[in-house]
């Protein structure tokens, strides 16, 4: 989200069965060059009929010589019905240039629109939105939140001396995401384009 990319931009059940219980809240500082520029949380509610939401809030300030030289903001939520998104809505604005994605789950696909265009996507498809380690299992369909984009990164999944997992994405931006044991979002690392690292602590 520095320079001219942004830093960001996560098995099958029945429909009938119940969601997941909403999981607390998770907040992270993102860290660059050692200082902190921005902040990321998501938070979670359960609401009728089996629906689990996930609102995520993304904040960058970068200042230079105490003058704020870019500003990122990304607001998203979601909504599933056990391991189905059943809808997306999500607005971005970086540094003045808005972004959008919308979302919703038909009969036997997921519909996609937003600033990069319209997709039809099988109905496993999920979006970046990294808190879900279960989104980077083989074969699901991911894709960018911040513009609607539909991507095909390569990844891979290896145990992390946490005893949890470390997934590697490799394309675009690039990632690297952090999960415990108990498969919650735990850290997150990636490269902005000026070639500075950017990492996430636990705020």
């Amino acid at each position: 989200m520095i320079g001219r990319r942004p830093l960001l931009a996560l098995p099958m059940l029945a429909l009938g069965m119940p969601a997941m219980a909403a999981p607390g809240p998770i907040a992270f500082r993102m860290i660059r060059g050692g200082s902190p520029v921005g902040t990321h949380r998501v938070t979670f509610r359960d609401l009728d009929g089996g629906i689990l939401e996930a609102r995520s809030e993304v904040r960058v300030e970068v200042k230079l010589m105490g003058f704020t030289v870019y500003r990122y903001s990304h607001d998203t939520a979601e909504q599933w019905r056990g391991d189905r998104l059943v809808s997306i809505a999500s607005r971005l604005d970086r540094n003045g240039t808005p972004g959008f994605c919308e979302g919703r789950a038909e009969a036997g696909g997921f519909l996609l629109r937003g600033t990069a265009g319209e997709a039809r996507l099988p109905v496993d498809a999920a979006p970046l939105t990294w808190w879900r380690q279960t989104s980077f299992r083989p074969g699901v369909p991911l894709f960018d939140p911040r513009r609607g984009e539909v991507v095909q990164p390569g990844v891979t999944v290896s145990p992390h001396p946490c005893g949890g997992a470390k997934v590697v994405l490799v394309g675009g931006e690039g990632a690297e995401v952090v999960y415990d044991a108990a498969g919650g979002w735990a850290g997150f690392a990636t490269t902005a384009e000026d070639g500075s690292a950017v990492r996430y602590e636990k705020a």
